[in-house]
């Protein structure tokens, strides 16, 4: 079994970043793998906004996310220097996410086998 930890750092709906962790995501678990975390970093933080204003027609990210972290028990993060750069507060984001730092990224990276990061960059 190899142990993932995932780091997105684009926003919702700008490079597929979040379908694509999601999709990839599904693959590596129904392999047997394991997925210890996703967290959020840079402008990625708001991909982790529980409440985006979308229209109907438009797919549902952070309903996608929260049903892809519950079925699938996994850790998911944002970084606590970017939530106050972007002036997001923990209670906007989806259920069971937390504000953390680069520390607790750092635990997660020590765990896994593979860090796959998505989007840009910070």
């Amino acid at each position: 079994m190899v142990v993932f930890t995932f780091v997105v750092c684009a926003e919702p709906y700008k490079f597929e970043a979040i379908d694509t962790m999601l999709n990839l995501g599904h693959a590596i678990l129904k392999k047997g793998h394991k997925i210890l975390g996703i967290f959020f970093y840079g402008s990625g933080v708001y991909s982790a906004k529980r409440e985006i204003n979308i229209s109907p027609s438009m797919r549902d990210l952070p309903k996608r996310l929260q049903n892809f972290v519950n079925e699938n028990d996994m850790g998911l993060s944002a970084c606590s220097t970017w939530m106050n750069f972007t002036g997001l507060n923990p209670e906007e984001l989806v259920k069971n996410a937390s504000q953390v730092g680069l520390g607790g990224l750092s635990e997660w990276m020590a765990e896994s086998d593979r860090v796959i990061v998505f989007g840009p960059g910070g």
